[in-house]
């Protein structure tokens, strides 16, 4: 009787046969899964590249918000016209932002040590008589030297206004040569506020800007061309931009917070003949989210008239270069809220401001 038993060799041949099969299907099982783990990390990044999750929906946490209140102007305080003239086949430029930060401006309530604290300011600038009380919140103090002056200070908000006679001294007004170097003249005013404390942190960091002013007589001032030309100095400090991109604008272009004019015939602080101080502290900590509208929008509201004309320029009819985002900071009026803008610039010195806040989240009533 034949024995069934497969001899050693067939089946030392059939493991062989078997363990290369099961190399040859694994390793291309393994390639497999390998090439298909890339293409599927590939695809899931393009995915994400070309489907991005929709951020968050604005928090607007402080709720409806107050409308900005611009100036109060006339007919005549606007241009006729407008034009729009960007050099992107005069069309609007598209803004990759469908929100924008607002920041709180904490009410200053009243101080029972209010009156000698501006009274200690006062005596630091030279004034050292008894102030006038114009209102509720207003002192005014007057004196007379080389220049009378006089100072008026909100005894809530430390906002001030210090002015001399300077534009009727013709012995100023002459120009001399001597006028401060740009980097001396941002310094003095620097040192004039901090010697009181009035020297925010927003505004220590500012590099100023610098204009050069040349008298016309009759008390006018004037551009010069350099600063051999000019007879005073303009400094503007402006607050740090925020986000590193979106700078501060005011009820008047061509001042900053801080404004001085410098003497270039006096020295020292002495040589600060006249300065507005319009600082109120931001709290750059409370931060909420608004919806923005469109540049069409805001275009649409600046030629209804919703918007200011900051400065009218020298034509009746606005001619349009450029737009830009920033934020509104109001001289006359307390914010509680620091909002965007948006900024028209154009030909002939035009600036013009429409808020930028979606109209949905603005009480237009208030």
């Amino acid at each position: 009787m034949a024995s069934s038993v497969k001899p050693p060799t067939a089946n030392l041949t059939s493991a062989t046969r078997a363990g290369r099969l099961f190399v040859k299907y694994g390793t291309i099982a393994l390639v497999t899964m390998m090439v298909g783990r890339m293409l599927l990390t590939a695809f899931v990044t393009y995915w994400k590249a070309t489907h991005p999750e929709p951020p968050p929906p604005p928090t607007v946490g402080f709720g409806v918000l107050p409308a900005i209140e611009f100036p109060i102007q006339l007919e005549d305080d606007r241009p006729t016209s407008y034009r729009l003239e960007t050099g992107l086949g005069n069309r609007l430029p598209e803004f990759d932002i469908d929100r924008a930060k607002v920041f709180l401006i904490p009410q200053i309530a009243p101080s029972l040590l209010a009156d000698q604290e501006i009274k200690k300011i006062a005596a630091t600038y030279g004034f050292i008589f008894e102030p006038q009380l114009l209102n509720t919140r207003t002192y005014r103090w007057t004196k007379t030297g080389t220049l009378d002056a006089s100072l008026e200070i909100d005894i809530q908000d430390k906002t001030f206004l210090y002015k001399t006679n300077y534009l009727s001294k013709p012995e100023l007004i002459v120009s001399t040569g001597k006028t401060p170097e740009e980097y001396e003249a941002v310094r003095r005013v620097k040192s004039f506020l901090d010697r009181t404390d009035l020297l925010a942190d927003d505004i220590a960091t500012s590099p100023g800007e610098v204009v050069f002013l040349k008298s016309l007589g009759g008390g006018e001032l004037d551009e010069a061309f350099s600063l051999s030309d000019a007879d005073f100095i303009q400094v503007n400090l402006d607050r740090t931009v925020v986000d590193e991109k979106y700078e501060m604008y005011n009820p008047d272009p061509k001042k900053g917070v801080v404004t001085a004019i410098i003497s270039g015939v006096l020295s020292g602080q002495q040589s600060i003949v006249d300065l507005e101080y319009h600082h109120r502290p931001i709290d750059y900590t409370q931060i909420e989210t608004y919806p923005v509208r469109t540049a069409r929008s805001a275009w649409q509201v600046l030629q209804s008239g919703g918007g200011y004309v900051a400065d009218k320029g020298k034509s009746e009819e606005a001619t349009i270069r450029d737009v830009t985002i920033g934020y509104y900071e109001d001289w006359e009026n307390e914010q509680e809220y620091l909002q965007p803008i948006y900024i028209f610039t154009g030909d002939n010195g035009f600036v013009g401001y429409s808020p930028a806040i979606n109209p949905q989240y603005l009480n237009e009533g208030n």
